[in-house]
């Protein structure tokens, strides 16, 4: 049975369930977070380092002769 905390308006178990669903999108997050890092190192490493994808990524996609 769920008991109402006084004055909050929410039973125990739904903030529970709120505090697992925030942790869930914290871990989600953070997991994309790190999948993009690797997909920005690989990148980086595809194109010569930091310095050449920084200038490839500031390029207007028009090779210099």
């Amino acid at each position: 049975m769920l008991t109402k905390i006084e004055g909050g308006g929410k039973s125990s178990l739904e903030n529970v369930k709120t505090a697992a669903k925030a942790g869930d999108s914290a871990a989600k997050a953070k997991q994309l977070a790190e999948r993009l890092r690797f997909r920005l190192k690989e990148a980086m490493a595809q194109r010569g380092g930091s310095d050449a994808f920084v200038h490839w990524l500031r390029s207007d996609g028009k090779r210099s002769a």
